[in-house]
């Protein structure tokens, strides 16, 4: 059987099959024809020992020879200017810290790096866009449910950190929590706070109304028209931005102990409060989702990757009037830029004209039309540039020639610096980089990256561009069939881990539903599967504390804007997040007694169980393989059993069903469900349909039940 790693490839035969153990055996048998006198045949022998070490010798020159077809292989790829795909930079937040009483801007292209005591090469990260630093910092985070009274953990590790990893909240149906931010100075300066979201609203109606401290106890309303939601209801990335009034206070919130503690919010059990008198700040978030995901809450950050800019100018070669030259960068391979509008905006190449500091633009183009034309491509992976050979006497060719004798340069560009080990942990980037450009900003204190560096890639694997070749070969850039969505889809947005394409599909018989005829569109899930259109299901990698992985808003736009310029001109596309259905287990677990004497304990092995369970049903790193679930993918109870089968001294499995619960993405009461079947009562398996992915229900929902074997 093909492995799966080979299928669609036309892997190359080896030119000589033959192994070590081959040729011994050949040249054994000669030894009668050849030697009819030489009789002693062990292992032992001094010519057997010979016989061995030429078959070693020649197993080597065997094993040269069969790379010889993988090498013309790869030379045909690069014929056809396949390549490997080049490292992607890591990329983190900095947050930075004033030393002065006044605002600060952080100009785009500010470097940082990290600290090596061995003293080796450190990561240096560069900022993306311009900061405005205000001269305070957000120092403590506290999650309070309600928005009034109440008790309140202490969620600084999560928001603030470092390390910080993000948070999620619980929303009880009407009633809302409340998020305390705690500031070590006031300020009349308006507070920017950039909510990215890993889980938003689904639906709009989400609401943040803000409060802040004073000298009561009450909270303060914010003044009206001062506030303004960037996130429109949690429904997306954005920015808060608050204005604070001139009544805004230090208060504590610590327990008893405290002076002038607060009354109407206290620390939940177990925990003490802050006595640090803080200005505080009360986000009190209402929505009609149940869950909702900040991956990041930033506050004086910026976004910052490894990709850094060459600011002054580089001299690339110089013309002879010939056509095609090639001239090549110095830093490579070029850093492509997020989203569709110009990627390589930052490059800027220009030729030496006939005047002393006369120097002309050039534009970069994907190709080179018919004529004379200022402009150039670009080999983003090799850092190459390729000019045109037009020629001005025979009207012949695509693309101007730089003339004979003048200088090719340029004059600023931004480079992939380093790929995987640019992610860092927390903590990491502390020490501000003085460029030569001088860009190193005043009245900066501090600079730390709050949580890990990540999306940090190294350069492809050669065996895996020979294995997307011939689907590359196929495609041809073009969305024809459903696989040309899923790769194109793929090749848009590299951390895709879930992607599933949707034809049209029309009702039948069997599946139509009330009001609707067979032959009409299918109508479930909210999606559209009526003819011409094409649906394209994504969901991004997410580690396993995100249940239910949601694509950014940013990723939903770069892929439909992607497949957009390569799809049919009449198919209607649309780029969606995975209609989630959870999975209700019901497992029941005996523990033997000889396990329990041992110290084995009901409690740890039915949270270890439930642990187990929750990574099993993992959208996107779950499954029988661990590398997540295909939309449309079924749940056995056989895998299932795998996935929870305890140690066999420790006990066993008396009883194991599954069923699914509400779907995540039915906003109306069960009795109105719209699905091509009902949900099934317990069972050996779960039937999705064909636009569905797993997750996992609520923890306190699953029926894990563990208990002794009866004596």
């Amino acid at each position: 059987m093909t492995p799966e790693s080979e299928r669609g490839r036309l892997v190359p035969p080896d030119l000589d099959d033959r192994t070590w153990q081959d040729l011994v055996d050949q040249m054994r048998a000669l030894i009668p024809k050849y030697a009819p006198q030489w009789t002693d045949h062990n292992p032992s022998d001094l010519g057997i020992t010979l016989i061995e070490l030429f078959a070693w010798l020649g197993e080597g020159i065997i094993y040269r020879l069969n790379q010889t077809p993988e090498k013309n292989y790869l030379a045909f790829l690069n014929l056809l200017g396949i390549t490997r795909d080049p490292p992607s930079p890591a990329r983190t937040y900095l947050t930075f810290t004033g030393s002065t009483s006044g605002v600060v801007t952080v100009p785009a292209g500010t470097q940082a790096q990290t600290t090596d005591p061995a003293g080796g090469r450190p990561i240096v990260f560069e900022t993306d866009e311009d900061l405005t630093v205000v001269p305070t910092s957000l120092v403590s985070a506290l999650l309070a449910a309600g928005s009034a009274t109440g008790t309140y953990q202490d969620v600084s590790a999560d928001l603030v950190g470092p390390p910080a990893g993000g948070l999620r909240v619980d929303v009880p149906a009407g009633q809302g929590v409340s998020l305390l931010l705690g500031f070590d100075r006031a300020t009349g300066e308006e507070l920017g706070l950039d909510l990215l979201l890993y889980q938003n609203a689904r639906t709009t109606g989400g609401k943040i109304t803000c409060a802040f401290s004073h000298a009561d106890d009450e909270p303060g309303r914010w003044p009206a028209g001062e506030v303004a939601d960037g996130t429109e209801g949690l429904t997306h990335d954005g920015t808060l931005r608050l204005r604070p009034p001139a009544a805004w206070a230090q208060q504590r919130a610590g327990g008893p102990q405290t002076s002038r503690p607060w009354t109407t919010l206290t620390p939940a059990p177990g925990q003490t409060g802050s006595a640090t008198p803080l200005f505080w700040v009360r986000l009190t978030v209402e929505a009609p989702d149940a869950v909702i995901g900040i991956d990041r809450l930033l506050f004086n950050a910026v976004s910052a990757r490894t990709a850094l800019s060459v600011r002054d100018p580089e001299v690339l070669g110089v013309s002879d009037g010939t056509g095609f030259q090639v001239f090549s960068l110095a830093g490579r391979p070029v850093y492509r830029r997020p989203g569709l509008g110009r990627p390589y905006r930052d490059l800027l190449v220009q030729v030496e004209g006939e005047a002393e500091d006369d120097w002309q633009d050039w534009e970069l183009v994907e190709d080179l039309a018919a004529g004379p034309a200022r402009a150039y491509r670009l080999d983003p992976v090799t850092g190459e540039i390729r000019f045109g050979n037009h020629d001005e006497q025979k009207q012949q060719g695509n693309g101007s020639v730089p003339a004979a004798g003048r200088r090719i340069r340029a004059r600023h560009y931004r480079h992939v610096d380093s790929g995987a080990g640019g992610n860092v942990g927390p903590g990491q980037v502390v020490v501000l980089r003085d460029t030569p450009a001088k860009v190193l900003p005043a009245g900066i204190a501090t600079v730390t990256n709050l949580a890990a560096a990540r999306d940090g890639t190294d350069e492809e694997p050669i065996a895996e561009t020979m294995r997307r070749a011939p689907e590359e070969l196929r495609i041809r850039d073009r969305a024809v069939t459903v696989d040309d969505y899923e790769f194109l889809a793929r090749e848009a947005a590299g951390d895709l881990r879930v992607v599933r394409c949707l034809g049209p599909r029309a009702h039948t018989v069997a599946d139509a539903a009330p009001g609707t005829q067979p032959g009409t569109p299918w109508q479930f899930g909210g999606l559209n599967r009526a003819p011409g259109a094409v649906t394209v299901i994504i969901a991004p990698d997410r580690d396993l504390s995100v249940t239910r992985p949601e694509p950014t808003p940013d990723q939903i736009r770069v892929v439909q804007g992607y497949l957009d310029a390569r799809r049919d001109l009449t198919a209607a596309l649309s780029v969606t997040a995975p209609r989630y259905l959870p999975i209700i287990v019901k497992v029941e677990i005996q523990v033997w007694k000889q396990a329990l004497d041992a110290g084995a304990s009901l409690e740890r092995v039915e949270a270890e169980t439930r642990s187990r369970l929750q990574a099993f049903l993992h959208p996107t790193r779950g499954g029988r393989e661990g590398t997540g679930w295909a939309v449309g993918e079924p749940v056995f109870t056989s895998d299932v059993f795998q996935a929870l089968m305890p140690a066999r001294d420790l006990g066993y499995i008396s009883t194991l069903q599954v069923r699914p619960a509400l779907p995540l993405y039915h906003e109306g009461p069960p009795d109105t469900l719209r699905r091509p079947f009902p949900l099934s009562d317990f069972a050996a398996s779960v039937r999705l349909t064909d636009y569905e992915l797993v997750c996992a229900a609520l923890d306190s929902e699953q029926a894990v039940r563990v208990s002794p074997v009866p004596r």
